[in-house]
């Protein structure tokens, strides 16, 4: 009978400790997916792979867990590094970009992560929305098609009837005009 005891505590214990896991696990997965899919997408310039390698980033996030270890800094942080170099080891093996073009892709990937740490701060956030508000309806679509949906700029200029060099130029004029707009309205103190 004692020994039946013992058992059914391990697997309660067990259990607990699985469920926990799991709850963990899938807080980091809801909390970070978006960013990290995105990011990833920028680094692969916008591979189909870009959501296996988020994948994997997530699962070697799942074995850390599991192994009980704990993560140093912040877990975006440590996600978008270990995305880093989980897209380093892709571009190596397309060997479609040199050698140089690789590393020179880490510092470029160092600036991305500033930048996602930046869009994570819950005041960048609300000046973007603000500023994004503030944009004409045209230029909100503009916005969305070619951000939010990913469609390519040829593809934008096709559906819209227009110049892809133009449409290049007025996303470039948007873009500065966000980035002055959030610049002013996170000086200002807030996006309020």
């Amino acid at each position: 009978m004692w020994e039946r005891f013992r058992k059914d505590t391990r697997s309660s214990r067990e259990d607990s400790l699985i469920s926990r896991l799991r709850d963990r696990f899938q807080d980091i997965v809801d909390r970070h997916y978006d960013d990290l899919r995105r990011y990833a997408r920028l680094l692969t310039a916008r591979s189909p792979e870009a959501d296996d390698l988020v994948q994997e980033a997530f699962l070697l996030t799942l074995d850390r867990l599991a192994a009980g270890h704990a993560f140093e800094g912040a877990v975006d942080r440590w996600l978008r590094g270990t995305l880093r170099n989980l897209v380093l080891a892709w571009w190596r093996k397309q060997r479609r970009f040199p050698e140089l073009l690789a590393e020179g892709l880490a510092d470029l990937a160092a600036d991305a992560q500033d930048a996602a740490s930046r869009l994570s701060d819950g005041a960048f956030q609300a000046a973007l929305a603000k500023c994004l508000a503030r944009l004409s309806p045209e230029d909100r679509q503009l916005i969305d098609r070619r951000y939010e949906r990913g469609h390519r700029i040829a593809d934008i200029a096709e559906a819209l009837k227009q110049n892809a060099a133009t449409l290049r130029t007025r996303l470039f004029r948007i873009r500065q005009a966000l980035k002055a707009c959030i610049e002013r309205t996170l000086s200002a103190g807030g996006a309020s």
